[in-house]
């Protein structure tokens, strides 16, 4: 009897050692296993490459989209802004050249917001002297537009070239302050002004 209780104490303290001996080997394993796990978690968490390039590619149409907006607009103010330029002149260079009925003004009328006109008078002696007034005794030509999202600033201005000096009128009279005919857009503003002299200028 003492002798089978001696083995069983023996057969229990070698499971016990074998139990210490074996306790690292399975906390190792474990840690192992929660490192594979926890890098996978993070991996499933990230960005894929083509959900990167996708978004890329979404920020670059968009920003296409916005600058190609923002620099019609500016090329459209300064095309107006030319174009007025250019009218205004036109009418200065017909005062100068001959004609066969007699025309004692040309000038350009802005009637609106967007739209202007030029218009010709062929008698000065009338109660609108040297502008379009209410257009009495006046001819004028089909009005002209400004580009899509410009607008005048203010309007009613009128500049007129009396035939042949050119003398400049601007709303009318002569030796005033110089005229300044603000465009503006959703990008900025420009600007054509027109002195006593009948010099043009884009600002």
């Amino acid at each position: 009897m003492e002798r089978e209780t001696e083995n069983k104490k023996a057969d229990a303290q070698c499971f016990n050692r074998s139990l210490l001996l074996r306790a690292p080997r399975f906390r190792i394993q474990d840690s192992r296993s929660m490192f594979h796990v926890s890098r996978f978690t993070f991996h499933e968490r990230g960005f894929t490459l083509i959900e990167v390039l996708v978004a890329v590619a979404v920020i670059a149409v968009v920003s296409a989209l916005v600058f190609a907006n923002v620099g019609s607009k500016q090329k459209n103010i300064s095309r107006s802004t030319q174009k007025l330029a250019l009218d205004i002149r036109q009418a200065q260079n017909l005062s100068l050249a001959p004609s066969d009925s007699p025309i004692c003004i040309y000038g350009v009328r802005i009637i609106d917001a967007t739209q202007y006109f030029h218009y010709s008078k062929p008698s000065c002696a009338d109660y609108n002297g040297y502008q379009y007034g209410d257009g009495v005794g006046a001819v004028s030509t089909p009005s002209s537009s400004l580009e899509s999202g410009v607008t005048f600033a203010s309007f009613g201005q009128d500049i007129a070239f009396e035939a042949p000096e050119p003398i400049t009128y601007l709303n009318g009279a002569t030796g005033t302050a110089p005229m300044v005919i603000m465009l503006q857009s959703s990008t900025g503003a420009k600007s054509v002004s027109i002195n006593r002299f009948g010099r043009v200028e884009i600002q």
